[in-house]
């Protein structure tokens, strides 16, 4: 029995302070408070020099705020103090020690992210000769880009068409054999052979009953250019909007499908919702096992979620994954889950803090280990498209919007992919707009933390 079919509860973190009080349970009285003034630590910085202003209070009289080897200086308003620091790529960690004249010292930490970027468009050379949104795009080990489904509107039928992007080419060719079946809001998971796998999808983008999500599984194989069926022994998979993952344990390949809107229980009759299970399947000899229940463990109830690796690499080879969109039993209650495959006790699901603007039907891609990109998607209230995207660093808990300047150059909308490409760059493809049209947009987003 594979190792995920068994659930530790879910451990609660708490909500992660900008600016964690103290590295003690408690603060002596006359201890400094300290308060980020400027600039805006929740934004990435682009720059190597940060000024920091701090408001520093104290019933007593503070005398020095340092760190590092850097002191503080008293500036204009009252309490505030200012340094300029240097900053090195990725997540900087400053220890604020703060003395007072007969009081104790403090220790606080501001974490502050510098990220490099720069975008390259292909979107105006027609790159992409179609409009598209919830297709789903697959990154080859040669440099390819596989682009498979997806529709014009959000509602829209899903099309048959595969797109390929050859390495050094400029534009997206069809490819030579269409699906087996039309599907939009499925998935595509990347084999260790070099196949994709698609499951799952909408024959169109609104569903509106059971009979209207894709059961058919295939196998697309980039060297042949053909599609088959894979056969699925044990109830068929019905979902969309689902996310699903590789799994080698023992050098046998398991893909593990999570929520999605789909077929909520199955028996007596089928019922058309919002799923909160997790269902594993063992793939051998070109078929689909079921390893878990037509329903399965539960986790949230999640659809047009992402779910990502924290430690990118080979297809099947990682082991904690991070989670992000919004609780549907739960109003909407925006959820990021960290998720170990390999903790000692079976799955270890844990809460940590959600992204700063809670979204569905965004993009996200894996950066490096411990750090996560996620691009547009919408709000579920009001369908408000999500200005800023995040990245999402392990080691600090939680995530930092992107700079400004990153943002402006990117397209807003959800329903787009971002694909992790082998020479480092995220494939930025597609979507929906406001209006709710597709788009033909194409980005190759680079983003340095080192």
């Amino acid at each position: 029995m594979l190792p995920s079919n068994r659930l530790m509860p879910a451990l609660f973190v708490g909500l992660l302070l900008v600016l964690p009080a103290c590295d003690r349970p408690f603060r002596d009285v006359g201890q400094a408070s300290v308060e980020v003034v400027s600039p805006d630590v929740t934004v990435a910085m682009d720059e190597t020099l940060l000024t920091l202003d701090l408001r520093v209070t104290s019933v007593r009289d503070v005398t020095r705020v340092r760190t590092g080897n850097v002191d503080f200086m008293p500036s204009g308003g009252t309490d505030i103090w200012r340094a300029s620091l240097d900053l090195a790529p990725g997540l900087n960690r400053f220890l604020i020690e703060t003395t007072v004249d007969d009081g104790p010292i403090g220790i606080d930490t501001v974490d502050v992210l510098r990220m490099g970027w720069s975008v390259e468009t292909r979107t105006a050379a027609s790159a992409l000769l179609i409009q598209t949104g919830s297709h789903t795009t697959t990154a080859l080990e040669d440099g390819s880009l596989i682009l498979i489904g997806g529709s014009v509107q959000p509602g829209g039928f899903g099309t048959f068409d595969a797109w390929r992007l050859a390495p050094g080419a400029n534009r997206f060719r069809p490819d030579r054999q269409q699906t087996l079946a039309p599907r939009v809001g499925h998935t595509a998971t990347l084999l260790e052979d070099g196949r994709i796998l698609l499951v799952g999808g909408g024959l169109f983008g609104n569903v509106e009953k059971v009979d209207d999500l894709v059961s058919t599984v295939e196998i697309f194989d980039p060297a042949s250019g053909f599609f088959k069926e894979v056969p699925v022994e044990g109830p068929p998979i019905r979902r969309m909007y689902h996310t699903a993952l590789l799994r080698s344990v023992g050098g046998i390949p398991f893909v593990v499908i999570l929520g999605g809107r789909g077929d909520v229980q199955y028996t007596p009759s089928s019922v058309l919702g919002i799923r909160q299970d997790m269902r594993t399947f063992e793939l051998r000899n070109d078929s689909l096992i079921s390893r878990s229940p037509a329903v399965g463990p539960f986790i949230r109830s999640m659809a047009g979620h992402t779910q990502v690796p924290l430690d990118p690499g080979q297809p099947g080879r990682a082991a904690r994954y991070l989670v992000t969109g919004v609780d549907f039993d739960q109003a909407y209650e925006p959820v990021a889950l960290t998720m170990d495959f390999q903790a000692a006790a079976g799955i270890d699901v844990v809460d940590t803090t959600p992204l700063q603007v809670p979204r569905i039907r965004h993009a996200s891609a894996a950066l490096m280990p411990g750090i996560v990109a996620h691009f547009g998607g919408r709000r579920v209230q009001d369908d408000v498209l999500v200005e800023s995207g995040e990245v999402h660093v392990l080691e600090a808990g939680r995530s930092f919007r992107f700079p400004p300047g990153l943002d402006a150059l990117l397209p807003r909308a959800y329903g787009q992919t971002a694909t992790l490409m082998w020479d480092g760059r995220i494939a930025l493809i597609g979507g929906f707009d406001a209006d709710g049209e597709g788009l033909d947009a194409v980005d190759f987003v680079s983003l340095d933390l080192r």
